[in-house]
């Protein structure tokens, strides 16, 4: 199939290592810059990053500034990018391990799964109800199939699909049809968000490993979670989810996960099932947690069932190694500090200057080890060392003294000194006083190091 504009760029954007956060805004910018245009129409490797590349972007000049280099991070990995995608080919290859996954992790047999269909807009020829939903896929289940009147299925938005992503999608909702079997109580339609979503996502990524063995996948799932999808207020839900759900494995493991589906399909309002989340997120064991949760009269019967539960379903298999593994990188990341445009321009000068040109700066005196100091013309603790002056022999024998290098306050910008001011009043630079000059010390504050770990991103 073609790759749309928009699942083009989404997946450029989940390869990661753009300065805005989340940088699934990116779309949003370039959307509103584009005079409103989808991005639905067909990828071209040519006439998509050329067309992109003409965007104004924000109109603060610092802002712009870091969106055209963030622009030409996008536009250069489209411009490599395979404008046809087989997603038929990953639909095969994820078909062909369901069924060895839906016993290994649910203890399903026999299970057939609908195979996804590719559609302009969702049950499509059916509803328009969400024609213009901003979702990759939808799972219809049996009883959502006679509520809604489409057909039992996992349906694809066609201008939704972004390479890597449809393998985690196609475990996600296959997923929600195991939960059927296993853990949607009969007769009705009953969402319960965190256990749906959260057994889905974690379960999913697990299955997905199982599936494909691809490490790279993994990290570009995780972004697309922690860039794309937190850009939709709904969607943001479903790490609440995913958190519950993989605190539950972690505490009491698979045998429980099941026991937890299995009261649900039996018995569905003998627990308040937000007492139980709440509960496992504030740190209780998980079967502590569904003692609390139980709101019916008959509690010595209700532990018995679950005992004998759990009890069946340890002798069916547990998580190993691999599966710890992927629940570990799965669980929820903080967002990162983000910084104004003008704060995060300047700390990038910071890094740039330390890491590049530390001899056109100075070196705490403090850091020279005492035997060294002779070496040094009128070393004195109260005058910072000039990086020029600082012999050859130093640099390679004290190498901490790259990491002490310190900026006088003359050396900044005019248009950066407010920016740095306020990194310093933000601790993520220390400023000090050494004999009568002021001086900004970068790595005292950590700023390379969380510059370069994601700790710090912009937000324009």
């Amino acid at each position: 199939m073609k790759l749309s504009e928009r699942g083009a760029i989404k997946s450029a954007i989940a390869d990661g290592g753009f300065h805005l956060y989340p940088a699934g805004n990116l779309l949003k910018i370039i959307s509103q810059n584009l005079g409103g245009d989808n991005l639905e129409g067909d990828f071209d490797v040519s006439t998509t990053p050329e067309k992109l590349s003409r965007i104004e972007g924000p109109s603060d000049p610092d802002a712009n500034e870091l969106f055209k280099k963030d622009l030409a991070i996008l536009t250069g990995r489209l411009s490599v990018m395979e404008a046809n995608y087989d997603i038929e080919a990953v639909f095969d290859h994820m078909s062909g391990s369901l069924k060895n996954l839906a016993k290994r992790y649910y203890g399903i047999e026999d299970i057939e799964f609908p195979r996804p269909q590719i559609v302009e807009y969702y049950f499509e020829g059916y509803s328009d109800i969400y024609k213009d939903a901003d979702w990759s896929a939808f799972n219809v289940n049996s009883m959502e199939s006679k509520e809604l009147g489409i057909p039992v299925g996992i349906y694809f938005k066609r201008s939704q699909v972004a390479p890597g992503y449809p393998e985690l999608v196609t475990m996600h909702e296959s997923n929600h049809v195991m939960q059927e079997h296993t853990a949607m109580p009969v007769g009705y339609h009953s969402y319960l968000p965190w256990m749906d979503e959260g057994f889905a996502d974690c379960l999913g990524k697990m299955m997905l490993f199982r599936a494909t063995e691809d490490e790279k996948l993994l990290g570009k799932i995780k972004t697309f979670r922690t860039e794309l999808e937190v850009t939709d207020q709904r969607r943001v839900t479903y790490h609440y989810g995913e958190e519950t759900a993989i605190l539950t494995l972690l505490r009491a493991r698979l045998p429980f996960a099941r026991t937890l589906m299995a009261v649900r399909r039996r018995e569905p309002f003998s627990l308040d099932w937000n007492v139980y989340a709440n509960l496992i997120r504030d740190g209780l064991d998980p079967h502590v947690a569904i003692i609390k949760a139980y709101k019916g009269n008959k509690l010595e019967t209700f532990k018995k069932k679950i005992e004998n539960d759990e009890k069946q379903f340890r002798s069916e298999g547990d998580l190993d190694q691999m599966d710890l593994r992927i629940l570990s990188q799965a669980i929820a990341t903080q967002p990162p500090a983000t910084l104004e445009a003008s704060e995060y321009k300047a700390a990038l000068w910071l890094v740039d200057e330390v890491e590049k040109n530390n001899v056109a700066h100075f070196v705490d005196p403090e850091i020279i080890p005492e035997k060294l100091r002779g070496k040094i013309k009128d070393w004195t603790c109260d005058v910072a060392i000039a990086g020029s002056k600082l012999p050859a022999e130093i640099w390679e024998k004290v190498p901490e003294a790259k990491i002490k290098t310190i900026i006088h306050e003359s050396a900044v910008p005019e248009k950066l000194k407010s920016g740095v001011d306020k990194l310093s009043t933000m601790y993520f630079v220390i400023k000090r006083k050494i004999g009568s000059d002021l001086y900004y010390e970068p790595y005292g504050g950590g700023l390379p190091y969380r510059l370069g770990t994601g700790e710090i991103r912009c937000s324009y």
